[in-house]
């Protein structure tokens, strides 16, 4: 569409430029005809320049969109390193939880342990106060008994002296002395047993201090190992806070990132209305143009004939391979304007004036790849002219009036061009014609 728009453009120019170079030659219609041509060229020089600013516009709005793309790619990398800093951060935070859980029943087991120590303290404290009181009844028993045995040693001492002197102890006079059986058979009992329960106190409270030793050694272990617990929990938030951390510094990229994604989005958006006012405008200058061109025309009827002669072919008679007529085009899907010579080995070959006339176009700049390239317009008078494009060279220059077979150009492939060739346009009254129907090829 830029290129058929470029074209119709330079078609219009051509045609204004004809008709006022040919009206120059009418001395009652000078005045208005200065005033036509002012206005045409200004209108025509705001279409280009509009051209120029939506070329200018797009090539903006295309930088726009790759920074765009850019700082998107590097916005999702920040996001990926989000998602995998967030999936750590979870993970820290579970193992975290796991250790404090670990950690509170720990502190459960030695709160229990300690429940423990505290009860068998009591239980020896108790065995201790057990054992203080059957001593104290153990020495009341052994106090009695030291009283009958005295009572038994003023009856008569030399017999219980002997049993006496021949025991280990009070408690085997108990037992062997026949002296024994005269005293009372529960006082024996009772002694027998209170001698049993010391015994086993005794072996009672030594089992609990055993007892309560474990469980103190049960109790560091269990401390040892909450602090273990501890200082894993103080290495996993050390972790966290790093990946939290990370994380927001992160998401500060990302946000910056988003920033520059807004404003980059909306400097776009500005610059697509910007050409798109742009295109309106130069949309009413070409229908401007179209209205001046088309009163141009109507004054121009009777212009100007600088060459009554027959016309010549273009380039020389040695170069007649036409690679594409005039008329539709499959390859172009839509009409071709003039025909193409493309014979190989044309690059730089001379360019002639078809028939005499005045120069109305000469243009020597041009965008790649589009429309003509460099290219040559000829107002020939009576209504006719010829363009000859895609030139390499132009050696013409836009007033000068050029006779039948002047050189004023070089074949090239500038502009839109597969390759070196001469595209060749014959015009009458601003509408293209073949070219074949009034240039007679060489024979």
């Amino acid at each position: 569409m830029k290129r058929k728009a470029r074209t119709l453009r330079n078609t219009v120019f051509a045609a204004v430029c004809c008709a006022a170079v040919l009206l120059s030659g009418q001395p009652s219609m000078i005045k208005p005809l200065v005033s036509h041509a002012d206005t045409q060229s200004d209108l025509a020089q705001k279409i280009k320049d509009a051209d120029d600013k939506i070329k200018e516009l797009e090539q903006k709005i295309a930088q726009a969109g790759t920074d765009i793309e850019s700082n998107k790619e590097l916005q999702d990398n920040y996001w990926e390193k989000l998602v995998t800093t967030q999936n750590k951060i979870d993970l820290v935070n579970l193992s975290v939880a796991d250790k404090e859980q670990e950690i509170i029943d720990k502190e459960a087991e030695i709160a229990a342990v300690e429940l423990r120590i505290s009860d068998t303290e009591a239980s020896i404290a108790d065995k201790e106060m057990q054992i203080e009181m059957l001593d104290k009844q153990n020495k009341e028993n052994i106090e009695r008994f030291g009283k009958i045995m005295h009572a038994m040693y003023i009856t008569d001492s030399d017999d219980y002296l002997s049993i006496i002197a021949g025991s280990a102890d009070f408690y085997d006079i108990f037992v062997r002395s026949e002296i024994m059986k005269s005293v009372n058979e529960q006082n024996l009992n009772f002694m027998h047993q209170l001698m049993s329960d010391i015994e086993k106190l005794e072996q009672d409270e030594k089992d609990l201090e055993d007892a309560k030793k474990n469980l103190e050694y049960d109790k560091i272990t269990l401390e040892s190992e909450k602090d273990d617990l501890l200082d894993e929990k103080t290495a996993l938030d050390e972790e966290k806070k790093y990946y939290n951390d990370l994380n927001s510094s992160y998401w500060t990229e990302y946000n910056t990132y988003a920033v520059k994604i807004q404003d980059l989005e909306s400097r776009q958006a500005n610059l697509q209305y910007e050409k798109k006012v742009t295109q309106a405008d130069r949309e009413k200058a070409e229908k401007a143009l179209e209205e001046e061109i088309r009163r141009a025309q109507e004054a121009a009827k009777h212009n100007t004939v600088y060459d009554t002669g027959e016309w010549a072919w273009p380039v020389s008679p040695s170069f007649t391979l036409i690679t594409t007529y005039f008329g539709y085009d499959a390859w172009r899907s839509g009409n071709h304007g003039g025909i193409d010579i493309g014979n190989s080995g044309m690059m730089g070959a001379n360019i002639y004036a078809s028939k005499g006339g005045e120069v109305i176009i000469a243009k020597t700049t041009y965008i790649p790849g589009y429309d003509y390239g460099m290219y040559v317009v000829i107002d020939h008078g009576n209504g006719y002219q010829t363009l000859y494009a895609h030139c390499s060279a132009i050696y013409v220059s836009v007033g000068q009036v050029v006779n039948k077979g002047d050189c004023i150009a070089a074949v090239g492939s500038t502009g839109w061009a597969t390759g070196p060739h001469l595209h060749f346009e014959v015009r009458k009254d601003g509408g293209r014609i073949d070219p074949l129907g009034v240039v007679p090829m060489p024979q």
